[in-house]
């Protein structure tokens, strides 16, 4: 293996994923001098742990690490180890009962650093922490009195919000169920306003795919409305219940309703401004994003090619958001005509913002498949080096 090309593949993919030699040097578990000795091809990449190392620190296989066909692919961002684990904390928090006697577990974590896994869109460390977090919850929820019960009832209900949205990322619906269940009831019993707003849009994620879906949504924007005016974190979930309604909607054919809850959700979010710090990230960029969505749901993708005044996707720190619109963009593109290479860019630009949620999203894999499908991308080798990161084989 000739270590000057191999030295110079590990520093474009580097770059192309932004990140220092420091950086990637932490997240291989090597130190920066090495790091550099290998882009320079002063140290060879000969030891199989080290280049596997570095490929999944840059989130790709190690074929595309070295340019060798024969090299394995490198593991799923979740290992199943890892996925195991979650459901292990699933059962704890949904039966507290089978913790007894337990102490928390080590690393526990703040629901903050949660919301920073979930933003960055790193689900190799998310689902650990998440796994470690609802069990230390299980266990805390049989001693905790007075106030500190209401803080552990909003760790609870945030906590367990993260999980099922994780959990739909990953395409692992069995476990949201039942913790959308317990952040309901947590969140009822808690009785503030923009928690049960909360606890209420993890269900409507839980059962997305169902028919009632659309029932949960009302029924929360129901509670929430006459708390929208005055309590900002509520009128923050409300808006949010109206996009998700939005798309809904659109999915159901529904073309009216979902320009009514995208105009309501505007309307609080012209109120509320930008809210870059919030569970939701929600504010007039946002509603902007989900536009895109409801337009591909509504099959009407080429109208997103017109963007709302103003409107700049980098403004929100979120990776999953703005990851998450560039993959709606290339669907919305590919629904209209000699769009393919601009589809094929915004894919390329949610890799580089978030590659584990390119390689989880249902959604970038229905792009990918539609753009191999042509006959310039089926033979182009950067689609079909994503494809291959999204779990798409020949």
């Amino acid at each position: 293996m000739d270590s000057e090309q191999v030295g110079a593949r590990l520093r474009r993919w580097r770059l192309r994923r932004g990140l220092t030699q420091r950086v990637l040097a932490e997240l291989a578990g090597f130190s920066q001098g090495y790091v550099a000795q290998i882009e320079s091809g002063l140290a060879p990449l000969d030891r199989q742990a080290t280049r596997a190392a570095l490929a999944r620190a840059l989130q790709i296989s190690v074929a595309e690490l070295t340019g060798r066909p024969g090299e394995d692919p490198c593991d799923t961002p979740v290992s199943a180890a890892a996925m195991a684990g979650l459901r292990s904390g699933v059962i704890a928090l949904t039966m507290p009962a089978v913790t007894a006697g337990d102490d928390p577990p080590d690393g526990c974590t703040d629901t903050a650093v949660l919301d920073h896994y979930f933003d960055a869109c790193r689900y190799d460390l998310l689902v650990p922490a998440l796994a470690a977090t609802l069990t230390a919850l299980a266990i805390e929820s049989r001693t905790v009195t007075g106030h500190a019960k209401r803080l552990h009832q909003r760790r609870t209900v945030e906590a367990c919000s993260t999980t099922v949205s994780t959990c739909v990322q990953l395409g692992h619906p069995d476990l949201t169920l039942a913790v959308a269940g317990v952040a309901m009831h947590t969140a009822e019993d808690l009785g503030e306003p923009a928690y049960v707003g909360l606890a209420n849009y993890a269900r409507i994620r839980a059962v997305a795919g169902t028919t009632g879906a659309q029932r949960v949504a009302a029924e929360g924007i129901d509670r929430l409305a006459p708390f929208a005016g005055a309590d900002a974190a509520a009128a923050s979930t409300y808006g949010m219940h109206h996009l998700i309604s939005a798309e809904l909607a659109a999915r159901a054919g529904l073309a009216a309703a979902a320009s009514a809850h995208l105009g309501e959700a505007a309307r609080v979010a012209a109120h509320t401004g930008e809210r870059g710090n919030d569970w939701f990230n929600f504010g007039p960029t946002n509603v902007g994003m989900w536009r895109v969505a409801v337009l591909v749901a509504l099959g009407d993708g080429p109208a997103a090619r017109t963007a709302p005044p103003g409107f700049r996707p980098d403004f929100l720190a979120s990776a999953h958001r703005r990851a998450t619109y560039f993959i709606d963009l290339s669907r919305a593109l590919l629904q209209g005509r000699g769009q393919d290479e601009a589809a094929a860019v915004a894919l390329y630009r949610a890799e580089a913002i978030a590659p584990q949620q390119v390689s989880t999203s249902d959604g970038a894999r229905d792009a990918l498949r539609i753009l191999l499908s042509r006959p310039r991308y089926g033979r182009d080798s950067r689609v079909r080096g994503l494809a291959r990161r999204a779990g798409i084989r020949d």
